[in-house]
Order: structure tokens, then sequence, then C-alpha cells
């Protein structure tokens, strides 16, 4: 219960989105996908990191992808991480503390997702993140938010039996992913990474967006009440609150004024 404890309070300190819909899920489902947060967390810190060079992301991603296929132990991350200690965050050292939170029948299962994903994340590093269509859109938002919904599906199967359309889980994934791409362009920007097709504007992604959203909303649809739909409704809800937002705004340009409510 100590580790839970504490990494219910990593959870917190990292997102105000999936604080609730974490900590809210009954055991022994919690201890999964709090396990599952704190490793998507933990690999997209190094996915992230702003001074890490793209050849270290690399190592350090095929790396975990590596010894989460394996028999491994704490001290193997550690091993792998020692010569990052310094500039790594504390979930992403701790992630051999991490693996020990879901029960062993569906430990495998959460392992398996983050080994293809953290090796997906390296050779998107390696590639400095170009996304030049809307078919490299299509896999970043399947290899980063997609294979997370689906390994949700599955948990939500382990826990009680709750069945769903893995495609519009998919739909799910990407739609979260695209939305948070569409409101974090500067954020991205500042730190050298572009995830937007060539060509494309705000009102191109804020329609990718509402696709997948579509879907989305097809698939918490046929949840029937339960820990998969009180965990999917709010990050839901929140994302179309958030498209809603970037639209009024792009209205608002594209009828002659900038944020400041200048005219152009």
């Amino acid at each position: 219960m100590a580790l839970l404890d504490d990494a219910h309070a990593v959870v917190r300190e990292y997102s105000t989105t999936w604080y609730g819909p974490v900590i809210g899920t009954p055991a022994p489902l919690n201890e999964a996908v709090t396990c599952a947060y704190l490793l998507m967390r933990a690999i997209d810190e190094i996915e992230d990191h702003s001074s890490l060079a793209a050849e270290d992301k690399g190592v350090l991603l095929r790396g975990v992808g590596r010894l989460l296929q394996t028999r491994f132990t704490e001290s193997d991350f550690a091993t792998l991480f020692r010569e990052h200690v310094g500039v790594l965050p504390a979930v992403t050292l701790r992630i051999g503390e991490w693996t020990a939170l879901p029960p062993p029948d569906i430990g495998p299962r959460v392992y398996e997702t983050f080994a293809t994903m953290a090796e997906r994340m390296a050779q998107w590093a390696a590639g400095g993140f170009t996304v030049r269509t809307g078919t490299d859109l299509d896999r970043y938002t399947y290899a980063v938010s997609g294979t997370l919904v689906l390994l949700l599906s599955d948990l939500w199967a382990w826990h009680d039996g709750t069945r769903t359309d893995r495609t519009l889980g998919v739909a799910y994934g990407r739609a979260l992913q695209s939305v948070n791409i569409l409101i974090d362009r500067d954020e991205d920007a500042a730190r050298g990474v572009d995830f937007w097709p060539d060509g494309w504007g705000a009102a191109d992604l804020a329609a990718y967006a509402r696709r997948e959203l579509s879907g989305a909303d097809a698939y918490l649809a046929a949840l029937s009440d339960g820990p998969a739909r009180a965990f999917c409704a709010e990050p839901l809800a929140r994302a179309h609150r958030a498209v809603r937002t970037a639209s009024r705004h792009l209205d608002h340009r594209e009828d002659g004024h900038d944020s400041g409510g200048n005219t152009r």
C-alpha cells in the first residue's frame, strides 16, 4: 500500500486530467492502471527531455523496451540510467518500482505495451519526430495514445469482462493525443518539435481531432456504467472543451482579429 500511495502522489504531481480517473478505479484495476500511467509518463519524460541528445533518448528508450521484455530487476533499470541520473526525473528513474504495482497475472500485458511503445518512441526520437503528412500523424498518435487505449481495453476485460470496440478505442486515444497537439503547439515548438503535417493549419488539425472525437464518443457510449466508463468520461469531456475553445479562438482570428483583439 505504501508504494501505491506513493505512486498516486506522483500521478497527482503530473496530471490533473488523469489523477481522478486513476485513483478512482477499484482494486486491483487501480494498481494496473496506476502502473500504466507511470510507465507512460516515465518514457514520455525521456522522449520529451529538453537537454538529452536524440542519440541518448534512443539508447534509453530502446533500453527500457528491451528490459521490459526480460526477467528484469530494479537494478537493471538503475544500470541503464546510471549515466543520466542527474538529468532524468524521479518518475523515470523509478520505472523498476512501478513495475511492481500490477498483479502478476496482468503485469506482463502492461509491460508488453510499454516495451513496444518505448521502442516506437526511440524511432520517432531518432527521426526528429518528423511529421510530414496526415498518415505520419496517424502513425504517431497510434504509437503513443492508440496503443495505450488498446491496453486499457484489455484491462477492462481482465477486471470485469467489459468488452470494447478496439477500432473505436484507437480513435479515443488519437482524439486525446491530437487535441494535445492542437493546444500545445507553442510549447512543442519551444523544444524544437512539430507534430503538425506540412501545410496544416489549426483548422486542419481541429478537423482531424473532431473526426477522432466522433469515434471516441462512440467508444464511451458503448461502455456500460462501471470503472471503464468512469475512467474514460472526464478526459474525453476535457478534450471536447479544449477543441471548442481552440475553435472559438480560430474563428476569432479568421474574422480578422488576433488573440489580443487587434485587427490584422
